[in-house]
């Protein structure tokens, strides 16, 4: 089974977000378009460019009206990389990790949006715990709970949850793991998922992040 695109992961339940009014570490900086490209990991696949794909340049602000409940649209944008606010710059990749497929999504934002980003997904996962796709044909999300942190930038939310890819009961299940961090002024957002539609539970590999997140440092301080 191929990774899923356009219908994220959800979390709420095992462990405190951490450093809720967190300072950040580095430089209120906006990273650009091009440095977004630049500095995101390797060896990952690039799926188009432009606004003709997914790759670079092409998260938009998720409307409010996305799903219901109102009060998942921040989940529902986060399993996406995305969130209602519009971003400045973008970068999507795909690789395989251990036969779990992982996307990276990085997204630069204005001023204290990225902050705003994290405090709505935080306030998000307290009370959703499922919901519907748009537009899918009837993919739904079910049993959002919180995930262990992995301790990386400034602030992190994590969260698992298990996308139904249709209605009928023969429809595969894949389960998610996404843990969303915040790096000055980007918000980098990595979703693990089990291509093979098996009951285990996918795990964002702890390295990779930390390669990701450190690179984001550098150039956010530089």
């Amino acid at each position: 089974m191929g990774i899923v695109l356009g219908v994220g992961a959800c979390g709420g339940g095992e462990e405190p977000a951490n450093r809720a009014a967190a300072k950040p570490r580095v430089a209120e900086r906006i990273l650009g378009q091009r440095e977004l490209e630049h500095l995101v990991l390797p060896g990952g696949t690039e799926f188009g460019s432009g606004t003709r794909g997914v790759g670079n340049g092409t998260l938009k602000a998720v409307s409010h009206h996305a799903t219901r409940p109102a009060a998942c649209v921040p989940v529902l944008a986060a399993t996406n990389g995305a969130s209602e606010h519009a971003p400045t710059g973008s970068v999507t990749r795909m690789m395989l990790v251990e036969q779990d497929g992982l996307l990276i999504n990085l997204a630069a934002y204005r001023g204290q949006d990225a902050s705003r980003v994290m405090a709505e997904l935080r306030t998000a996962l307290r009370t959703c715990r499922k919901f519907p796709v748009a537009g899918t044909g009837g993919v739904t999300w079910s049993g959002i709970r919180l995930a262990r942190q992995l301790g990386e930038g400034d602030q992190e939310v994590a969260f698992r949850g298990e996308v139904h890819m249709g209605s009928a009961k023969d429809y595969p299940i894949v389960p998610n793991e996404v843990h969303v961090i915040r790096v000055g002024t980007t918000i980098a957002t990595f979703t693990s998922q089990n291509v093979r539609a098996t009951a285990a539970s996918p795990v964002v590999p702890r390295d990779v992040v930390h390669r990701q997140v450190t690179a984001l440092i550098a150039l956010s301080a530089g």
